[in-house]
């Protein structure tokens, strides 16, 4: 067996749980697990979650909320994303609840034979899909003939330090919830609040807050040391080898030894999300050192300096956890670590378990 896995520690996720609880301040917490739970298993957290409470869950497609429904016929399953039209009528057989987002959406939604359960999906400034705050009040006839369960925005900037654009969209977004229910309509679910916002805004006139990427220990923007990271991605080292001054390693000879070296093959590459971009610009915790990544990382492989190590093969490798963090391996890659759980290949394993 291929000894590249990612180790996921569903204790830690459970403290996030119960911080982000707090930070909720009693509103309902969605547990958002589109992306296969942001790479951390889709259904072993989902279980895990449930076993805590939770009921309320956001996914980005029909594809995912169905995975859920096959495993849990109880849960409430929220599609944040866009849904085809012609699958709205899957959506009400199962019980799963879709945005209404535009005329088109709403007009489908109004013509199904069966009740369907909606979220009315609001512009208010991130301008990908929703009603602009005008199309809604123009719309308030239809809307209200569908009777929807709930309603909601998504922020922008809300893992900016300067909070000015969020708390700009989060007031557009309760004048449109005002002017609705002025003219009869109220929802069961009113919600804006992404992580970045649980953490760190008034979660205002809301009755429900979308927990994403802080359940997984990871923060949005600013570092929050109240969450710990939930993943750890470990390997093994595949060989050892001695090369000489002058002597380059992987594609392109990028690295040129300039003293003998002592290196280390690992088994992981881009192809299950080590990414290329951050060759030679990021490192492995080998025998309890760091031990800095050299030569282009290739498809399935990868190459570390141990020189001034112990290390052997089959020596542990932590390429992301407690010494390499994934903001690190973010930065390396000059992107976000939303992208680096979310992006791991399906040949790396996922291992759960519950401990300290």
């Amino acid at each position: 067996m291929r000894a590249t896995e990612a180790v996921i520690n569903l204790k830690k996720l459970k403290k996030n749980v119960r911080f982000l609880q707090e930070k909720a301040q009693g509103r309902e917490v969605m547990g958002i697990i589109k992306a296969d739970a942001y790479g951390h298993g889709v259904i072993s957290v989902m279980e895990a979650l449930t076993d805590l409470g939770w009921g309320q869950f956001g996914v980005a497609t029909i594809e995912e909320a169905l995975e859920l429904r096959e495993v849990n016929k109880d849960i409430d399953i929220l599609i944040l994303g866009t849904t085809s039209p012609e699958d709205f009528s899957l959506c009400a057989e199962e019980n799963i609840s879709f945005a209404v987002h535009d005329k088109k959406s709403l007009k489908t939604a109004l013509a199904l034979s069966a009740p369907a359960k909606v979220h009315i999906k609001v512009d208010t400034g991130m301008h990908r899909v929703g009603f602009s705050p005008q199309e809604l009040i123009d719309s308030f006839e239809e809307i209200a003939s569908l009777h929807p369960v709930g309603i909601y925005t998504h922020l922008a900037r809300a893992d900016e330090e300067d909070k000015s654009s969020a708390l700009s969209q989060v007031a557009v977004f309760e004048d449109c919830v005002e002017k609705l229910k002025n003219k009869g309509l109220t929802f069961r679910w009113v919600h804006f609040a992404n992580s970045a916002a649980i953490l760190e805004m008034d979660l205002s006139f809301s009755n429900m807050v979308r927990a994403g990427v802080a359940l997984y220990g990871l923060s949005p923007g600013v570092l929050h040391p109240e969450l710990e990271p939930v993943m750890n991605w470990r390997c093994q080292i595949l060989a050892v080898r001695e090369i000489e001054a002058g002597e380059g390693v992987s594609y392109g000879h990028k690295f040129v030894a300039e003293s003998p070296r002592r290196i280390a093959t690992v088994p992981v590459g881009y192809a299950d999300g080590y990414k290329r971009q951050m060759s030679g610009k990021i490192a492995a915790w080998i025998d309890g050192k760091e031990c800095p990544q050299i030569g282009r990382i290739t498809m399935d492989q990868v190459i570390f300096d141990i020189t001034d190590t112990q290390a052997q093969v089959g020596t542990e490798v932590e390429l992301m956890g407690e010494h390499i963090t994934c903001d690190r391996l973010a930065e390396a890659a000059e992107t976000i670590n939303y992208e680096i759980v979310t992006t791991l290949g399906k040949r790396v394993r996922k291992v759960f378990y519950e401990d300290d």
